[in-house]
């Protein structure tokens, strides 16, 4: 089978989760601790309900990072030998939906929305959505891929599944909750700078965030701090908001082995973090925030930006 009729037989598989994630307040601790995320909504129910949620908070991406494993999972499915040292760049789009507390459950529908192929390459756009127990669409992901094939590189075999053709998030304009932004959405204006923040992360730190989030390949850094980069930068936003579930769209594109994180064993990097805003809605009381990530003279992302909401009135 030639490289062009893998890419056409790719798009039309697709495929649902066999079980369900089950979100266990641990592994939001975990996750929370590896971001460097220490909002009181993500360590007690106590804190979480006071903010009218139903249990313990998870931070935003960890549905991305739910999201992205089973992607993954897919793609290996369908791909022989595919992984991700064939990846060249990545296009991330992430929308959130109603926020994961404890005990959510969670299924997975993916297909791979389009496909083709040039020289040596497969250009592939996979589109995800998390649903709960009730049905709900909590989250959407939408990843396009560059991919090396390689001669061996054939469609493996999946069986019937579910496409996410429809499915899109649910969102609430006015989210049955406390909000506790730090800052007053009257006060933004584009152009203005968020302050900057540096956080610092070790090969340990590389090694336990992929444990968490079950990412098999731990050994390679360039993998684990894919998802994490994604995470610390919602820290970053987070924290400057004030509100643990601010951001409600994220986007962002890197090439993994270009703009990651080169940390060595028994070592730490420092990362900084800087943002600013670039539009703001009065109407939908919604700001745009382009965001910079370097460690050294690394740049993190090729470009990342994130929608967040102010949920209500000052």
């Amino acid at each position: 089978m030639t490289p062009s009729e893998q890419a056409r037989v790719l798009i039309e598989h697709r495929d649902g989760a066999t079980a369900p994630y089950v979100v266990r307040r641990s592994r939001i601790r975990e996750f929370a601790r590896a971001i460097q995320d220490f909002h009181p909504a993500h360590w007690s129910a106590d804190a979480a309900v006071e903010l009218g949620f139903d249990g313990l908070l998870a931070p935003s991406t960890f549905a991305s990072a739910v999201l992205v494993g089973l992607q993954r999972d897919i793609l290996g499915a369908l791909v022989d030998n595919y992984g991700p040292s064939r990846i060249l760049h990545v296009d991330h789009i992430f929308d959130f939906g109603r926020p994961l507390v404890a005990g959510d459950q969670l299924t997975c529908a993916v297909r791979v929305e389009s496909g083709h192929h040039f020289a040596d390459y497969h250009v592939l756009t996979v589109k995800g959505a998390l649903l709960d127990q009730h049905g709900m669409v909590v989250h959407t992901g939408t990843t396009a891929l560059l991919t090396r094939t390689a001669d061996d590189c054939v469609p493996g075999r999946l069986g019937r599944a579910r496409s996410c053709d429809e499915l899109t998030v649910v969102a609430d304009d006015e989210p049955a909750r406390t909000a506790c932004p730090a800052l007053a959405f009257a006060d933004l204006t584009v152009g203005a700078e968020l302050p900057a923040r540096t956080m610092r992360l070790s090969h340990d730190d590389l090694r336990d965030f992929a444990r968490v989030v079950g990412e098999h390949d731990a050994t390679d850094p360039a993998v684990a701090a894919e998802s994490l980069k994604l995470g610390l930068a919602t820290t970053f936003l987070s924290s400057w908001l004030g509100d643990p579930v601010a951001v409600t769209r994220f986007r962002a594109q890197f090439a993994p082995y270009t703009h990651y994180v080169r940390i060595p064993a028994f070592t730490a990097k420092a990362i900084e973090f800087r943002g600013r805003v670039t539009g703001v809605d009065r109407r939908r009381r919604r700001a745009t925030i382009a965001i910079d990530a370097t460690s050294g003279r690394r740049a993190l992302f090729g470009y990342a930006a994130a929608e967040v909401c102010f949920p209500q009135a000052d």
